[in-house]
């Protein structure tokens, strides 16, 4: 039903792919029938979250809203029990994260053989505990995190795969809710527990000491814990050492980012699985446009939805309306705050370590301030994300903002024709990855 499928979209974009997958994804329609939408799902928490969560509701051609009805199991939600069932089932909050179809083993590409990191984490057995999964983003880890859950529950063993938001978000609802009892249970009761991007544990105090805990706990019991995370445990900022020596007791495996080929053969093996018919050209466009594999993928999955939704003819100009908004998010992703940095010094003409620096005149300061002004407008990063990058305040960073913001306004010749020249040069090089 393609107004639904174009809602679920926008939420995926509004929520984040962690939120969508785990209690949105598994909403599933009924029936369509004029404005009434029913949706049924096997679990009630998914429809005490959506209702909690989400205010927005789909709507019709005509701008009208379309009611959603939600069944469970098959049969009408009875709202009246909606306390009662929170109630008894409190636990079911804490439930692990949904795990991708295309995550396997079999789906994995990797050039280099022997590859010690797949043969571990398929066999994993507590021979080396904890097993760390390290490498950056494009790297597989999330993908070889979800084929080993995959793999151990084939097994018969009782698995948790989270990822740390997740994590993180479970910690804070059990304490709000008096339900740390619960949420010990749901952690501490399993064969094996895997954590992904544990380096998002940055200055979270509360949960790195849950984490401390659950892992003593599950250790002493010889189960399986398994970590992913974007650099070496050592390397780990802002986590407690007592945790980061802990993540060293079994074994580290370092990843690299994928190679070309590698995208290439995801790509074409992800095609063949959506049943994407498509031609040489069409995979190369795709591969420029999205090089990173969880961009591709992502990419792959909403063209094989739309093309079905639209019944248009599948080729590159096609490519290019249906996968609009993704490509121009892969753009804004492609510049950095090292990019910025970089492209506001030339402009300046100074040097690219004294706006990162300590030095306070106006030589330094206003490239600063300008290159703070760029973090927030062009690729949106949130203010305390700005303020530690320049190691900085974040009040200082949303008072250096509104300056830049001032000076563009008021047409300070010192702010305006530097800014000009700096957004010029950063659409310029917005244009080449999109030619």
């Amino acid at each position: 039903m393609r107004l639904w499928q174009t809602f679920l979209e926008k939420l995926k974009k509004n929520l984040g792919e962690t939120a969508f997958e785990k209690w949105v994804k598994p909403l599933k329609v009924l029936k369509f029938d004029a404005l009434n939408l029913y949706l049924d799902t096997t679990n009630s928490f998914y429809i005490f979250w959506f209702q909690e969560h989400i205010k927005e509701r789909p709507q019709d051609e005509n701008g009208r809203k379309i009611k959603l009805h939600f069944y469970l199991n098959g049969k009408p939600f009875d709202q009246r029990r909606k306390k009662t069932l929170k109630k008894e089932s409190p636990k079911e909050y804490f439930s692990p994260d949904h795990l991708f179809s295309f995550a396997t083993f079999e789906n994995f590409v990797k050039d280099a053989t022997p590859f010690l990191a797949g043969t571990l984490l398929k066999g994993a057995d507590s021979t080396y505990n904890p097993l760390f999964l390290y490498g950056p983003s494009g790297s597989g880890k999330t993908h070889l995190l979800m084929a080993t859950a995959k793999e151990l529950k084939k097994r018969g063993k009782e698995v948790f795969y989270v990822q740390t938001p997740t994590f993180v978000d479970h910690v804070v609802r059990a304490f709000k809710t008096h339900s740390l009892r619960d949420f010990r249970l749901a952690y501490r009761k399993v064969d094996c527990l895997i954590l992904d991007d544990v380096h998002l544990l940055k200055k979270k105090i509360a949960t790195q000491e849950e984490l401390f805990h659950t892992f003593n706990h599950l250790h002493t019991q010889g189960k399986q814990l398994i970590f992913g995370a974007k650099t070496l445990p050592r390397r780990l900022e802002g986590i407690e050492e007592r945790l980061n020596s802990r993540f060293e007791w079994g074994m580290t495996l370092p990843l690299e980012v994928a190679t070309p080929t590698e995208v290439r053969q995801v790509l074409e093996k992800k095609a063949k699985l959506l049943a994407l018919p498509l031609k040489e050209s069409e995979s190369i466009h795709l591969y420029q446009r999205f090089p990173k594999v969880s961009s591709l993928i992502r990419a792959l999955e909403a063209l094989a939805l739309r093309l079905h939704t639209s019944k248009v003819k599948l080729d590159i100009a096609t490519i290019n309306e249906l996968l609009k908004d993704l490509i121009q998010e892969e753009m804004k992703e492609c510049l950095t705050p090292e990019r910025i940095v970089k492209v506001v010094a030339e402009i300046f003409k100074v040097d690219a370590n004294e706006i990162m620096g300590k030095r306070q005149d106006k030589a330094c300061v206003l490239p600063r301030k300008t290159a703070m002004y760029f973090c927030r407008k062009t690729i949106e990063m949130p203010y305390l994300k700005i303020g530690e990058f320049f190691s900085r305040d974040h009040s200082t960073v949303m008072s250096s903002v509104k300056q830049i913001e001032k000076g563009k306004q008021e047409k300070k010749r010192e702010i305006l024709f530097p800014v000009l020249k700096i957004e010029e040069k950063l659409y310029q090089e917005k244009e080449g990855f999109s030619t």
